[in-house]
Order: C-alpha cells, then structure tokens, then sequence
C-alpha cells in the first residue's frame, strides 16, 4: 500500500490536502488525516504495518529562517541525540530513494511549465527530523513561510507531485548515499539532475561530528533500493569527519567515492 499524510495541524498539509481530497485514488493509496502535527506522527504511523508500506509520503511545510521558496523532499531521521525535532535518537526511517528522485523531477517539471513558481527552488535536504520508523518515508514539502504555505499554486504543485508518486512506478537510477555538503546538498541535488542518480540518505558536515558506526551503516542499510555506492565530499566535510565515515565503509566493504 501506498499512503499518503495530511495533517490538519499544518497549514501546508491541510492545503495539499483540499487539492487531493477532490482526486480519485489508485486502489492500492490510503489517505492518513490526523490533527497531530507532521513531527508527531509516530501514533498514527504505527499502525501501518512495514510489510505492507511501499511508502508513506507526508504532505508537510517546509520552514527556515530564511524563508527561501522551496518545493523540496527529504527524508527522516536523526543523526545523534537530539530529539527536539520528534523521532528517537541516532536511529533513521527508510530511505525510498526513487520516489525523493521523482518527487523532485516532478516538481522541476510543475515548475517550468507554470511562471507563478518560478521563484521557487527545488530540490533535496539533507535527513532530518521525526518521526523514526521502520517504514519508507518521504516528506514532499512546500516552504517556507506562511506566504508559501499559503500560495495555492505550490500546494497544488505538491498534491500533483503525491499524485504522480502514487500512480506511477518510479523510474530505476543508481542508488546513491550521501555524506556532506550543507542542509540543502548542492552538489548531491545537481547530481541527481544532471548525472540521473537517486540519493538515499544524506547527512550534512553540521550532523556528522556525532555520527557512531551503527549510524553510518544505517544511511546505507536503510536505503531502498540498497545503495550502489557512497559518496563522501571531500570539501563538505572535516578530515577527521571523513576519516571516520570512510573508516566504517572499508571495515564493511561498502564501496565509496570522493565527490
């Protein structure tokens, strides 16, 4: 089963919501509406057994303190201790790599044939936030202010990027994982456009000081498909950083590239 989120507790989702609601589903997707927050999904998610979740795509803001236009899709998780953003610690959801991919392909395509989006951005962040299941994930996110929140074409633009993860097998790429860069992954984001490559988990420089073993091979492990290979930025990260993630692929054999 396919299941697809909306939450009434958050603006961006409600509106996402008023534009799925009209639409007919394949029969094989289920709508979650809670009143609980996207953060604070674990009770309603539970009930999702894994064995029958192909994915679970939560219709969600996007906030920064910036307050770039974004049209984005990440994945969830926590990299160390802190749980301030839902979820458990050092312990991440799965990665439906395929399905970011498409989302942000579906976005860029939304967003060129449409002028009113045109100052948006699109593309991935970095792993981030709960909640921390054993379920594959993806949030497709519209940010990141109460003025994009609020702007019906982007909420529409979202409800048709669910739309399309729900009706259509996403098209196979290689599998990739990530390690450094900043929250938004500039080099991983042009690589998936320009090189075709569907990222997993990424952890940014800021997250990987706390990284442990178990939570290296997680990123990897908790990718789906599995990933074909890592790739490490050279420039992204510290050299004690590097030397650690490097480390625990090669006690591994998990095969990694510098990028």
């Amino acid at each position: 089963m396919k299941y697809i989120v909306i939450s009434e507790a958050n603006t961006a989702s409600k509106n996402i919501g008023l534009f799925i609601l009209e639409k007919s589903l394949p029969k094989d997707t289920k709508i979650i509406k809670t009143k609980h927050g996207v953060l604070e999904l674990e009770t309603d998610l539970q009930k999702i057994k894994p064995k029958d979740a192909e994915i679970v795509i939560v219709a969600s803001t996007h906030k920064s303190e910036a307050k770039i236009p974004m049209l984005n899709a990440h994945f969830t998780g926590n990299f160390g201790d802190d749980v301030s953003h839902g979820g458990s610690p050092r312990n991440l959801s799965i990665a439906p790599a395929l399905y970011q991919r498409t989302a942000v392909l579906e976005y860029a395509k939304l967003q060129a044939a449409d002028g009113r989006l045109k100052g948006y951005q699109v593309g991935i962040e970095a792993t981030h936030h709960g909640p921390t299941l054993d379920l594959p994930i993806l949030f497709v996110e519209v940010g990141s202010s109460e003025e994009q929140w609020n702007d019906m074409v982007a909420c529409e633009a979202a409800a048709k990027v669910i739309m399309k993860l729900v009706s259509v097998e996403p098209k196979k790429a290689p599998i990739i994982v990530g390690f450094g860069g900043g929250h938004y992954c500039p080099q991983f984001t042009k690589k998936l456009f320009d090189d075709g490559f569907a990222f997993g988990h990424i952890c940014p420089k800021y997250a990987a000081d706390s990284l442990s073993e178990d939570v290296i091979l997680q990123l990897v492990n908790k990718t789906l498909p599995m990933p074909e290979k890592v790739f490490v930025e050279h420039k992204g990260l510290s050299g004690e950083q590097r030397k650690n993630i490097i480390s625990v692929l090669e006690n591994h054999k998990i095969m990694w590239e510098k990028v």
